[in-house]
């Protein structure tokens, strides 16, 4: 059980980030393909923008 957590609060934040990006340009791509790739570049930059700024923990084992 306790691995599972650790898994959980490891790797949870990062999963709902992915899926709701993921989302919105699945929803962007429907209306347009042009606006589409615009988020899907704005995604990809925010999350290089992020992970710069807010690199990963690291928790003792």
């Amino acid at each position: 059980m306790k691995k599972l957590q650790k898994i959980f609060r490891d790797y949870a934040e990062d999963f709902f980030i992915f899926i709701g990006l993921t989302l919105i340009n699945v929803a962007t791509f429907r209306l347009s393909v042009t606006a589409g790739l615009y988020m899907l570049g704005f995604s990809c930059l925010a999350i290089g923008i992020f992970t710069a700024l807010h690199p990963p923990k690291r928790y003792p084992p």
